[in-house]
């Protein structure tokens, strides 16, 4: 402790000393350059004349920047009639057929009034086109040659679907002035069987005149027609004959009221047994089938 005491002691005498001298200028040194000097040149620039440049306008035309986006179109909505959705599509209508439980005439007009066309047997069926404004008379293509399509009352008839969506048809005007009319006559037709002649057959029916009036009979017509494979016969007399086998020929040259006859049909190269056999018999009030006549038809199987 008491060295270090001393040794502060000296050091404050000497820095008071320091403070109290003068300072003592120290003699001027000659500053010698010892750097070599570096040369300078100098670069004399002549102006000369500046070159001349000619402008001409280029006319830039502007390129079209490629398009780098594909464009795709909305689809656009098209109709197309034969694929059309259900809530869409038409209505069906539903087939409307009828059928008769006993030989009903088809006539050309909804009405007595109207010219017999043909006949719907019983076990027939056909399509109902349209009906009359009275719903009594139905029109359908005709079951018989002749006239394509008739109308056939309703009294006997069953209808299968539903007739209101049947169009409503006028039916042609009757004349207005007609002759006397014609006595009408009516008759029963009853099939009975077949006969034959070595390869010719035939099948018979019975007729019996039914008329009110006490009309007769006399020419008649019998045509038939083989549904299997379609051959028609047709035969024509002012006689109702029965052909008996190969032997005799039998009948009668008028038929009476209530009177029957056997009449025989035209001959087939073929034996018809078991094929469907639709008869169309005409009954007319004189020769040549003339006068008052009327069609029954009927269908055998022989």
């Amino acid at each position: 402790m008491f060295r270090v005491q001393k040794y502060f002691f000296i050091f404050l005498i000497i820095s008071s000393l320091a403070c109290a001298v003068p300072a003592i200028a120290l003699p001027e040194q000659q500053i010698v350059n010892t750097e070599t000097s570096i040369p300078i040149f100098t670069e004399t620039i002549t102006p000369t004349s500046l070159p001349t440049f000619t402008f001409t306008p280029t006319l830039i035309r502007n390129t079209p920047r490629p398009v780098t986006e594909t464009f795709t179109p909305e689809p656009s909505l098209t109709f197309d009639p034969n694929s059309v959705t259900a809530s869409l599509s038409a209505p069906t209508i539903e087939s409307v057929t009828i059928t008769v439980s006993r030989p009903t005439n088809c006539r050309v007009g909804p009405g007595t009034a109207y010219e017999i066309a043909g006949t719907l047997l019983v076990g027939e069926k056909a399509n109902v086109l349209g009906r009359d404004p009275s719903n009594k008379y139905w029109y359908i293509p005709n079951p018989d040659p002749g006239f394509e399509y008739c109308w056939v009352w309703g009294e006997y008839a069953t209808l299968t679907g539903n007739t209101l969506v049947l169009p409503v048809y006028t039916p042609i005007a009757t004349p207005t002035s007609t002759p006397t009319a014609l006595p009408d006559i009516t008759f029963d037709l009853k099939g009975l069987k077949t006969d034959k002649c070595g390869t010719d057959f035939w099948v018979e029916v019975q007729i019996t005149n039914t008329s009110e009036n006490k009309l007769a009979f006399n020419s008649v017509k019998i045509e038939i027609e083989d549904t299997d494979n379609g051959t028609k016969r047709i035969s024509t007399s002012n006689n109702f004959i029965n052909r008996d086998g190969c032997g005799t020929y039998s009948g009668v040259k008028t038929l009476a009221y209530e009177a029957s006859a056997i009449i025989s049909g035209p001959s087939l190269p073929y034996n018809p047994s078991g094929h469907v056999i639709r008869v169309f018999v005409t009954a007319c009030s004189e020769a040549d089938l003339k006068g008052s006549c009327r069609t029954i038809k009927i269908s055998i199987t022989p």
